[in-house]
């Protein structure tokens, strides 16, 4: 029986305002797609992200929900169903790079040990935050 060891790659979490072309800014957003604060004001002034698209791809980032439309944190099974959806989305868009902020973990007011995990199993074209690490490669 061979054991394949994931690799994962960390980034600083130092504030982020331009990435290249092929990087996608992922955050953490409301299903309303109000983007007031934190990262998600970050990725609509600098990364494209439109104003009430709280789900998915929108200029160079990627919205995965954490709260509701009523600006309410989600169950964590739910926040799990959507990272999983993106797990997907990253392996059919290989050519792609995500840069991944510590979803869930500013605003909505996670502990970086419930949300880190659900990560884990990510393709290798995905850069997570630092503070992750301990929950990933544990």
């Amino acid at each position: 029986m061979s054991h394949y060891i994931m690799t994962y790659l960390f980034h600083n979490e130092t504030i982020t305002e331009q990435l290249p072309e092929h990087q996608i800014f992922v955050f953490g957003s409301n299903l309303a797609g109000n983007h007031w604060k934190g990262a998600a004001k970050t990725a609509k002034e600098k990364f494209g992200a439109m104003q009430g698209v709280g789900r998915g791809w929108s200029g160079q980032s990627f919205a995965i929900p954490t709260q509701n439309e009523h600006l309410q944190a989600m169950p964590i099974h739910q926040i799990a169903h959507y990272i999983d959806d993106f797990k997907v989305y990253t392996q059919n868009h290989p050519k792609l790079t995500y840069f991944i902020t510590a979803i869930g973990c500013g605003s909505t007011g996670f502990p970086v040990g419930d949300i880190a995990p659900l990560f884990k199993g990510i393709s290798q074209n995905v850069i997570l935050p630092l503070r992750f690490k301990p929950y990933i490669e544990a």
